[in-house]
């Protein structure tokens, strides 16, 4: 058998394209170029944006925490006001008995109280503020609660026959709690090892939100020189813009009882109001319509008698409180405080002030009417002040408006 070959046939080739033909020409390389460029722009742009917003809302969140726990704290402290009213009888004088002892027949009920409240302007409400009134813008209130804040320390102190009193767990204790704004350096208060630093770190100039605690053993509304209250208003807490925070000199026996609790507030409002659903003929401010309520008086300045009762509202807590805060962010607080825009600052605390008048206009100064923004709003925006409003209304539980 003959065996055939096989035959093998060359490979064919293809004739490959030109180098021109593979490569790119130089109008798409620089089409290509610039589309991206200009999408890197818009990354970079959009990065830009998110990073800025997230650093403007961590900002926001942070720097307004301080005055959110404040806000609370002072929320708290008022929820729990208390006058500890009751009634007392008024006796009349019918004649003398063979003893030359007075004879006297009961002939009415009145309202009394050993306590007070009180809100209003803080340069009305605080006598030792009124010289420096462009350093206290807003308002100011002073009150009892039962907080039972004692001694920091358990001191013992003699009681009656030589007992030892400890009045560290006495968690309802009686005691006069304040709040106000205050425009100031914290050179008292700041650490000691700071004033060598002093060109380091300089003094920083606020405006703070104060508290006034003192604790129960120093509460001097049941002082013997201060009976009756309604004869020695405003003197229990007439100290307060004096017991401010010494850092050199304090100690935990001799706490500050006025401390900062939150900076960079630029007024704290406070408007007495009470209940008038489905009454259009009374204003729920109307018992305090110059933000002015005292306890101890029967008519707060500006309002009317509300009832037949000769005592008005004399010994009696505002059923209700409208608490406003406005609080700046840190960054236009340091624009507030520098001395080159110390004129800015006084005319604008002025005008703050000027609006904080009338308990009337309240709701148009901070919330506005008909999509206008309210004018003491407005202000802030006129100055490019970063702000916020906090803002609640508080029932006072021993308000006993009935009673």
């Amino acid at each position: 058998m003959k065996l055939s070959a096989f035959s093998s046939r060359p490979p064919s080739y293809r004739c490959p394209r030109s180098a021109a033909g593979r490569a790119f020409t130089l109008i798409e390389l620089l089409v290509s170029v610039t589309f991206l460029v200009i999408l890197m722009l818009v990354v970079s742009q959009v990065i830009g944006i998110v990073q800025r917003t997230w650093v403007r809302a961590n900002s926001r969140v942070s720097q307004f925490r301080e005055a959110r726990q404040a806000f609370d704290t002072l929320s708290r402290s008022i929820t729990q006001a208390t006058l500890n009213n009751y009634w007392d009888n008024e006796f009349d004088t019918v004649g003398t008995d063979a003893a030359g002892q007075k004879i006297t027949l009961a002939k009415d009920y009145f309202r009394q109280s050993e306590l007070q409240f009180i809100c209003g302007p803080t340069s009305t409400v605080i006598p030792a503020a009124a010289g420096s009134a462009q350093n206290y813008p807003g308002h100011a209130v002073f009150f009892q609660a039962p907080l039972g804040i004692a001694s920091l320390v358990a001191t013992a102190a003699q009681g009656a026959n030589n007992q030892i009193v400890n009045t560290e767990n006495m968690v309802n204790l009686l005691c006069g709690r304040g709040y106000f704004v205050e425009w100031g350096t914290d050179a008292s208060f700041r650490p000691a090892f700071l004033d060598a630093l002093n060109n380091v770190v300089p003094v920083r100039s606020r405006l703070r939100l104060m508290e006034y605690s003192p604790t129960a053993e120093k509460n001097r509304i049941y002082d013997t020189n201060l009976r009756p209250i309604t004869d020695h208003s405003k003197e229990w807490y007439e100290d307060v813009l004096n017991t401010g925070v010494q850092s050199a000199q304090e100690t935990a026996q001799t706490r500050a009882f006025t401390r900062p609790i939150a900076e960079n507030i630029i007024a704290l409002v406070i408007s007495p109001q009470i209940e008038v659903t489905g009454n259009t003929t009374v204003a729920p401010y109307s018992i305090a319509p110059l933000f002015i309520y005292d306890s101890t008086l029967k008519v707060n300045p500006g309002s009317s008698p509300i009832n037949a009762s000769p005592q008005g509202t004399q010994h009696l807590l505002p059923p209700l409180l409208k608490v406003s805060m406005i609080a700046l962010d840190e960054r236009s607080g340091e624009f507030l405080a520098r001395e080159e825009n110390s004129q800015m600052r006084t005319e604008l605390l002025t005008a703050i002030a000027g609006k904080l008048q009338s308990a009337a206009s309240l709701v148009e100064e901070l919330d506005g009417e008909q999509g206008k923004t309210g004018s003491l709003v407005q202000l802030l925006l006129d100055k490019k002040l970063n702000y916020r409003i906090f803002s609640t209304t508080i029932a006072l539980k021993q308000s006993r408006w009935s009673f």
